[in-house]
C-alpha cells in the first residue's frame, strides 16, 4: 500500500514539473507566428516613345503613270517597183534623219553600163540626123532618124529613174526606230520594208491609268523626261474614241496610213512644248495633280487613328501621351493634311 502511494506521489511531482515548464515557455506547443513583412515600394518607370515633329509642306493627291514616247505618224520605207541587192547602208537604228537623206542604195553597176551604152546610141542616132539635115533629106527620112533620137531618150530616162531610185530616202525628218534584218549583197525585193522612220514633229504617250474618268480631253498633265518636265494634254480618251471610230465608220475616206491604232482602254497624251527629238522610245512618267495643298501641317496616314469613330493624333506632352483629337482635310496614298488640332513643331508619337 505504502509502495502505490509513492508512486502516485512520484507521478503528481512529474506532473507538476512538466506544467511549470510549459508556463515558463509559453505556446510552446503551438506553431510560430509568420513574420510580418514591410508593405512594398511601387517606383514608376519612365516610358520612351519614337516621335515625328509636324511640319509645313506642299501636298499634292495625284496620278502617276509611265509611258514611251512614240510618234504620230511611221513611215515604212520600201522599194516600190524595182529591188536589187543592197549595196551600201547610210544609217543605224535610233539614228536622226532628216527628209530627203539616204537610207540605204542598191547596187547600179549594171544600171550604170547600160546608162553609157544607151547615150552612145542616143549621141549616134542625134549626128544621124544632123547628117541627114545637111543633107537636104526628105522630111520623112529625118523624121524616122529623130524617132530613133526620141526612143533612146525615153529609154534613157527610165534607167536612170532606176539609178536614182536605187537610193531610198527619208520621206520626212525623224528618227529611224528600225532597220530590217537585211544586209549588205541581200536581196531587197519591191515592197520589203527596209527601214522605219518615226516622225518627230508628232509625238504622243500612251498611258493605262487606274482611273480614266479623271482624263478628260484637254486636261494638261505633267511629262517628265530624264530630270526636264513638259507639259502635255490628253487628245484621246475611250470616250472620245468610240466618236471617233463612229465617224470613222461613217466616212468614205480611207484613214491615214501609218497613224496611231488607237486602243480602247488606253489615254493618249501629246506633247505641247517642243522637245528633242531623241525623246523617241524614252520612257516617261506622266503626273495629273487632283489636288494640291501648299504650306500645310501634313503627317503621315499611319500616324492618324479612329477611336469612336473620332480622328485622333498621340500627342507627347510634357512626357505624356495625350490623344488629341484632329481634323483631315487633303488625303493622299500616304499623307494627309491636318486643318486643325495640332501645330507645327508638335511632337508626335508614332504606333
Amino acid at each position: 500500500m505504502l509502495r502505490i502511494n509513492e508512486a502516485i506521489k512520484r507521478i503528481l511531482t512529474l506532473l507538476t514539473a512538466a506544467a511549470v515548464m510549459v508556463s515558463v515557455s509559453g505556446c510552446y506547443l503551438l506553431p510560430d507566428e509568420e513574420e510580418v513583412l514591410p508593405a512594398p515600394t511601387v517606383k514608376a518607370s519612365t516610358v520612351s516613345y519614337t516621335t515625328v515633329f509636324a511640319k509645313r509642306k506642299t501636298l499634292e493627291k495625284k496620278i502617276v503613270t509611265s509611258g514611251t514616247v512614240s510618234s504620230a505618224k511611221l513611215y515604212n520605207v520600201a522599194y516600190e517597183k524595182d529591188g536589187g541587192t543592197i549595196a551600201k547602208f547610210h544609217v543605224r537604228a535610233g539614228q536622226q534623219i532628216q527628209k530627203g537623206d539616204p537610207i540605204c542604195e542598191l547596187d547600179t553597176a549594171d544600171i550604170d553600163y547600160k546608162i553609157q551604152l544607151k547615150e552612145l546610141d542616143r549621141k549616134r542616132a542625134y549626128l544621124n540626123t544632123v547628117v541627114l539635115y545637111e543633107k537636104n533629106c526628105t522630111q520623112a527620112e529625118y523624121d524616122k532618124a529623130y524617132v530613133d533620137v526620141t526612143l533612146l531618150d525615153i529609154e534613157l530616162k527610165k534607167l536612170k529613174e532606176q539609178q536614182e531610185n536605187a537610193v531610198l530616202v527619208s520621206p520626212a525628218d525623224g528618227v529611224v526606230s528600225a532597220l530590217a534584218n537585211v544586209r549588205i549583197g541581200d536581196y531587197a525585193s519591191p515592197g520589203q520594208t527596209i527601214a522605219t522612220i518615226m516622225k518627230t514633229s508628232d509625238l504622243y504617250i500612251a498611258i493605262q491609268p487606274s482611273d480614266f474618268n479623271p482624263f478628260k480631253i484637254g486636261t494638261e498633265v505633267v511629262i517628265r523626261l530624264g530630270e526636264k518636265e513638259y507639259t502635255g494634254e490628253v487628245f484621246m480618251n475611250p470616250d472620245a474614241l468610240k466618236d471617233y471610230k463612229a465617224a470613222l465608220a461613217e466616212s468614205r475616206e480611207k484613214p491615214e496610213e501609218g497613224g496611231i491604232d488607237f486602243q480602247g482602254d488606253m489615254i493618249y497624251l501629246r506633247f505641247k512644248d517642243e522637245i528633242p527629238a531623241d525623246a523617241v522610245g524614252q520612257l516617261v512618267d506622266t503626273i495629273l495633280v487632283l489636288d494640291r495643298v501648299e504650306n500645310g501641317i501634313v503627317i503621315s496616314n499611319n500616324l492618324v487613328k479612329t477611336v469612336d469613330g473620332e480622328k485622333i493624333v498621340y500627342v507627347l506632352k510634357d512626357g505624356e501621351k495625350v490623344a488629341t483629337k484632329v481634323e483631315v482635310g487633303l488625303k493622299t496614298g500616304s499623307q494627309c493634311e491636318i486643318l486643325s488640332g495640332i501645330n507645327e513643331g508638335d511632337e508626335l508619337i508614332i504606333g
